[in-house]
Formats: structure tokens, sequence, C-alpha cells
């Protein structure tokens, strides 16, 4: 039952994937495609976060870092004559090897202090991103990035992120579903009974900050692919916290929280817009009301309104159906 619902909602993502790609130019002006571009990349590394702080209750503020290396490697390569689809695996993959890196001596830490041993590490390299001026052209940042060929044409790029985001959050969805993911919320409800039960809470740990990086890695190629240049205020280590606002409004520990958190956050903005200043205080009200009211997320309000449906329309199609034969009888 299980697996055939997973099969289910993978199908519904892909349906859904091929319909944004096919009809949203058609349907928008070209800088909502852009705006739905950024929201795309916001949403991949916001479903790298999900892993290892609502899956995995690791508290984790290395996200925009880790999105930096992503970008960065990326972009230094190609610089150096590297074919994009190299530069790309190479990025993603050095990116989590960072990210084991951390989470090496993250094993020996929980709660507020791995929050300020990964918020240190985000400062550190959004300082080198400055500093490494040879490597990463320092405040300005790096130019003319050949990406893929399709840098500031957002309607082309649009289907690349879409395939790119669809096949991130279904891998998610997989893992969640699987063991290891079965593993990794036992281990966040209850470590030490986890461990009692023969889980092996360290490789796991490990494990979700690799994810968590590799995620955000191939977040900062797109991102790369999509503008054409890169400059390290957009990996500023307080960037962080709007990811965290993602995963956080969205639903922690929900498949559905990384997009509604990315959309809201990307989306909301452009259309408070109009309201100038303004904007910023209402949206934050929202976000607060949010987090406040709706312990479960965007996707726990979802999830209830959707089960309303559904025992609604069971019960109109059981008064339908009329009496049983047995009742009738």
């Amino acid at each position: 039952m299980e697996e055939r619902r997973l099969w289910g909602q993978l199908a519904a993502l892909a349906t859904f994937a091929v319909a944004l790609a096919v009809g949203l130019p058609r349907l928008v002006d070209p800088y909502y495609v852009h705006v739905v571009d950024v929201t795309l990349i916001n949403l991949v590394i916001a479903i790298g976060l999900n892993l290892v702080l609502g899956f995995g209750g690791q508290i984790s503020f290395a996200q925009s870092a880790f999105f930096g290396i992503g970008a960065y490697t990326f972009a230094f390569l190609q610089a150096h004559g590297a074919p994009a689809a190299l530069a790309a695996v190479a990025a993603v993959l050095f990116t989590s090897l960072v990210g084991a890196l951390l989470g090496w001596p993250a094993l020996r830490l929980k709660g507020h202090y791995l929050a300020l041993a990964t918020l240190a590490f985000s400062l550190i390299m959004g300082e080198l991103m400055v500093d490494l001026d040879f490597i990463t052209g320092g405040a300005n940042g790096m130019m003319n990035i050949v990406g893929i060929g399709l840098a500031r044409d957002d309607v082309a790029m649009l289907p690349v992120l879409v395939a790119v985001a669809a096949l991130g959050l279904g891998a998610a969805m997989i893992f969640a579903a699987s063991p290891a993911g079965l593993r990794v919320r036992a281990f966040r409800d209850n470590a030490i009974a986890a461990q009692a039960a023969g889980v092996n809470v360290r490789s796991l740990k490990i494990g979700l900050f690799i994810a968590s990086a590799a995620y955000a890695g191939v977040g900062g190629v797109c991102y790369c692919c999509l503008l054409g240049y890169i400059s390290p205020d957009v990996f500023a280590w307080q960037t962080t916290f709007a990811y965290l606002a993602m995963v956080v409004v969205g639903g922690l520990g929900s498949n559905l929280g990384a997009p509604l958190g990315a959309a809201l956050y990307t989306l909301v903005p452009e259309w408070l817009r109009f309201l100038q200043e303004a904007y910023f205080v209402i949206f934050g009200a929202v976000v607060i009301a949010v987090i406040a009211l709706l312990p479960g997320g965007m996707a726990g309000v979802v999830g209830w309104v959707f089960g309303r449906i559904w025992q609604r329309s069971k019960s109109v199609l059981r008064l339908h159906a009329g009496p049983t034969t047995e009742s009738g009888s």
C-alpha cells in the first residue's frame, strides 16, 4: 500500500513538472518565469536542509556556505576550461566532501552547540569567498560564467531547473519512505533508543550532512547556469536564515514542506512588492503567524485540507452507493 502510494506521488510530481515546464511560459510574463526559476533553485537547497534538519533533527546553519562552495567550484573549473558536465559533477562531489568533513566533528555536537558550529563555518566561508580573490574574484565575484550556454535565458532554463528540482524532490521522497529514512526519523525522535535498536547513528548523521551539502552544491551549479555570474553577498551567512525559514514555514520533515516553503518565501514577496517597503512587515508577520499557529507548517495545513476533502468525498460516494446487500436483506 505504501509503495503504491509513493509511486502515485512520484507520478503526480512528474505530471506537475511537465505541465509547469510546458505551460508556465505561455501563461505568465518572462519576469515571473525568472522568479519561478529562482524558486526552483531555492527549492533544491531547501530540500537538502530539510533532510538534515527536518528528518534528522540536526540544526545546521551551513546551507548558504555549501551553496557558495558549489557555485564557486563550478565557476572556477569552467574558468579553467572544464566542460560544464564535468565541472558540475566535480562541484557537487567537492561540496559533498566538505559536508562530510563538517559532519565528522559535528558527531560530538548537538542542539545549539551544533548550530553555533555550523554558523561559525558559514561565517568563515563567507570571509574566504571575499578574501580569496585569486580564486573567487573577491568582492566583485565572478562574471561571464559559461554554464550550459543558457545564462539569463529564463524560459530556456525553466525545463532544466524543473527537471533538476523534480529529480531532487523525487529522490527525497524515495529516501523518506525507505528503511534508511525510517532509521533517520528514529534517531531524530530518540537517539538513545535508536542506538539500542541497532541504528548506526554516526553514519546516518554524516550521510545527512553529505546529502544536504550535495543538494546545496546542485543549487550552486544551477544558480551559475541561470545568471552567469556570482558574488559573495548571495552566499553570506545571513542567507542561511532564509532557507531555514523556508523549511520551518513549509513544514519540518515533510516532503511537501520544502516546495511550499520555497514558493512562499520567494513568490509572496514578489506579489507584495507593490506595497514597497511595507511588504517586509507584512511578509514577516505572515512568517511569524505560520510558525506560531501552525506547528506542522504549511504542509500540515495542506494535508489537513486534502484529508477533509478525501473524507468528504468518501462519505458522498457511500451515500450515493446506497445500502449494501447485507443491510438490505
